[in-house]
């Protein structure tokens, strides 16, 4: 008797940390997948404001030392995501700007 009960008990532990572990799989999945689309919105979101500021002053033909500043805070951000690209050009075109007070 007490090797059945032992028995069983072992079937029931596996299998409840079993399911345990595939929960917490999943779990971890689905956070992944959710930091990886914040990731992609934050970046997306970056980049058009990069390029916002820089056609709006590039139409000034001039930029302020904090707009300067915001669009090299922007893009330090966008390119530790990852981000890159036509977002560089208009980055250093911007830098070349004279700039206003």
């Amino acid at each position: 008797m007490a090797e059945w009960v032992i028995e069983y008990w072992v079937v029931w532990a596996f299998g409840l940390l079993t399911g345990a572990l595939a929960g917490l799989w999943r779990y971890v999945l689905a956070q992944h997948k959710r930091q990886k689309a914040l990731q992609t919105g934050v970046q997306a979101l970056l980049r058009d404001r990069i390029i916002q500021s820089c056609d709006y002053y590039q139409k000034k033909q001039s930029i302020s030392v904090h707009g300067r500043e915001n669009i090299q805070s922007m893009y330090a951000a966008y390119h530790a995501l990852g981000g890159n690209g036509a977002v560089t050009a208009l980055v250093k075109d911007a830098d070349g700007l004279p700039t206003h007070f």
